[in-house]
């Protein structure tokens, strides 16, 4: 690496115009899918500039509302889902991950300054079920996704391959080990993780 860098002073210079590059084209393409989607949704979709996002799909339904900070940055496959009267809600100088899915029907709130790695679900709601696992039409008076809000608070980091479900509250500063299921309120400043038994067993040469 040092002789390359010896024969060719100017590399490291190229790059960083090259990665600059690419990021005002994420910006300019970002910028133009925002517009877009401000005229399909109007005030149900609010939008802070700048932001450079790539692969982002957005679903709004009903009069659910979904809001986005300013530099927000995602690595691919982001998925923003919101419908009836959910509020979604992203704060500013946050990151996702490769494989991201965030369905709101309620409410979900994430601060500030927040990192999340990938393979990431978050969801406001359960489905409700009949019979054996079967999906159901909602009785008179009762919600057919019943829930509770979310809200992640600020410089919260999340692992890869978490899950984190309805009605919890994730503190400022809060670390998310990777692979947890989040169901339960994790306090400011405190590093939540599940442990799990792990079994390796030899099974070569074992009779039947």
């Amino acid at each position: 690496m040092k002789e390359e860098s010896q024969k060719n002073p100017f590399g490291r210079h190229r790059n960083r115009e090259q990665e600059e590059t690419d990021l005002l084209w994420k910006v300019a393409k970002t910028t133009i899918w925002a517009v877009v989607c401000k005229i399909r949704y109007g005030s149900r979709f609010q939008f802070r500039f700048p932001c450079a996002l790539e692969k982002l799909h957005v679903e709004i339904e009903g009069t659910s509302v979904i809001s986005i900070g300013k530099k927000l940055q995602n690595r691919g496959e982001l998925y923003l889902g919101c419908k009836d009267r959910g509020r979604l809600t992203i704060g500013s100088h946050c990151f996702f991950n490769i494989n991201t899915s965030i369905t709101c029907v309620h409410e979900i709130t994430i601060g500030d300054h927040c990192k999340f790695g990938n393979n990431l679900v978050i969801v406001d709601h359960d489905h409700r079920m009949g019979d054996i696992g079967r999906s159901s039409l909602p009785e008179h008076g009762k919600e057919e996704f019943p829930g509770a809000p979310i809200v992640i608070g600020n410089h919260v980091w999340v692992g890869a391959g978490c899950i984190i479900l309805k009605g919890v509250q994730i503190g400022d500063h809060a670390v998310i080990g990777a692979g947890s299921i989040v169901r339960k309120d994790v306090p400011e400043g405190s590093v939540y993780y599940e442990k799990r038994e792990a079994v390796c067993r030899r099974i070569v040469g074992e009779q039947a």
